[in-house]
């Protein structure tokens, strides 16, 4: 019984492992538990800075993904949309999106210039969901920049 109860529970919160669908996405979502190879800092109320270390090395250093969420205020889009750079969330948004969700295990399986240049490409939006500020069934998603930029050869 307690083995049935565990696979459910396993089933229940694992995120895509799916290549193609995440390159086709235009809103990718990380999730972020503080770990041995996630680190978060907080310099303010609205800026903070989501770092992820894969298992890939270059050169002699841990290769890394970094994200940003700057200091601003919720600010127009281009289009003249409100953008919103906070959202909080129930805990069913984490099954009805468990498709568009990546966490560092399945990152870890590739190089930062694979996940920059290949698999996040196309990506427009991305958003950090903070499962260490998780409170009373809702999650907080942090819409963020991804730091890393695709090296151009000669």
């Amino acid at each position: 019984m307690k083995t049935i109860i565990l696979l459910f529970f396993v089933s229940t919160f694992a995120f895509c492992q799916d290549i193609n669908h995440i390159k086709t996405l235009d809103t990718v979502y990380v999730a972020f538990t503080k770990g041995k190879n996630q680190e978060k800092k907080v310099y303010s109320d609205n800026f903070r800075e989501y770092t992820l270390s894969l298992n890939s090395k270059k050169e002699n250093r841990t290769e890394q993904l970094i994200f940003s969420k700057p200091d601003r205020k919720n600010s127009m889009t281009e289009k003249g949309f409100l953008r919103i750079d906070t959202r909080i969330e129930n805990k069913s948004f984490l099954k009805k999106h468990q498709k568009d969700i990546i966490d560092l295990d399945f990152l870890k399986n590739f190089t930062e210039e694979y996940i920059v240049c290949e698999l996040l490409s196309r990506s427009q939006t991305f958003y950090i969901i903070d499962l260490t500020e998780k409170k009373k069934r809702k999650v907080v998603l942090y819409s963020v920049f991804l730091l890393n930029y695709c090296p151009i050869g000669e």
